[in-house]
């Protein structure tokens, strides 16, 4: 078993031919390629992409606070704010705030 060192300890490998392993990791292997989503799928400008002032009210929406607080930390009204998050929901086509975060995740919107 080779070792290579790291910042905490040793890493150990095991290496295995025994068929059901093998066979197992290889039908892993595929099930996450088959469900992964495809890099131009993942690239692709029909994505929403966001402003400046969008991805301060996702931030918003991120950070739990409530629409009165969100609205008055953005400088902007109650009725703005939550115009801004109904618009949010409709381009990322989710139907709550908690779907509309994971789709703004799932596709990168969150960085940065």
């Amino acid at each position: 078993m080779p070792s290579a060192p790291t910042a905490h300890g040793h890493r150990t490998y095991t290496m295995s031919a025994t068929p059901a392993l093998v066979d197992g990791a290889y039908a892993l292997f595929e099930a996450a390629w088959e469900s992964a989503t495809d890099r131009a799928a993942f690239l692709s400008a029909e994505w929403p992409r966001i402003d400046a002032q969008t991805a301060r009210v996702l931030r918003a929406l991120a950070s739990g606070a409530t629409d009165e607080t969100a609205a008055r930390e953005l400088g902007m009204s109650l009725r703005t704010y939550r115009r801004r998050v109904a618009e949010l929901l409709l381009a990322l086509n989710a139907g709550s705030r908690f779907q509309a975060g994971l789709r703004a995740g799932e596709m990168g919107l969150t960085r940065g």
